[in-house]
């Protein structure tokens, strides 16, 4: 999915803060499901191009990193529910307890992606393409 926006901040070399524009948005077709409307994000500057605050610029973001972005976020916890309670079971544990335990399972998911992503961090941000226009904010 490609996007055109504006660079609010320049982070580093290879990372940008940017924002969608309205009028961006008024076009999306995720527009209803979409987390970023109004708020800043950032995006990766793999082939660091000189962009300046107030540039804009296209990036893209390959739908199925976002699918699989969402896919390890909620599917990883999950699962890791029934083998908590399941192990929890086996240590011949009580209803609570393995109840609790199989809780402690969700925590220990939403952790590990957590730091999944934090390490993977560059992977699944949008990639910019193409410099659209050199305006700068002073």
């Amino acid at each position: 999915m490609y996007e055109e926006v504006k660079v609010t901040k320049i982070l580093s070399p290879d990372m940008l803060e940017v924002s969608c524009s309205s009028a961006a948005c008024n076009g999306c077709k995720g527009g209803a499901f979409c987390n970023t409307k109004n708020k800043r994000f950032e995006a990766f500057n793999e082939e660091k191009l000189s962009v300046k605050q107030g540039s804009t610029v296209k990036i893209y973001l390959k739908p199925s990193r976002t699918i699989a972005g969402t896919l390890i976020t909620l599917i990883l916890p999950l699962l890791l529910f029934p083998v908590a309670y399941y192990l929890s079971k086996l240590a011949h544990l009580g209803e609570g307890a393995s109840f609790l335990i199989a809780i402690g399972g969700i925590a220990i998911g939403f952790i590990g992606v957590y730091l999944y992503f934090k390490k993977k961090e560059k992977h699944y941000l949008p990639v910019v393409e193409q410099v659209l226009s050199e305006e700068s904010e002073e």
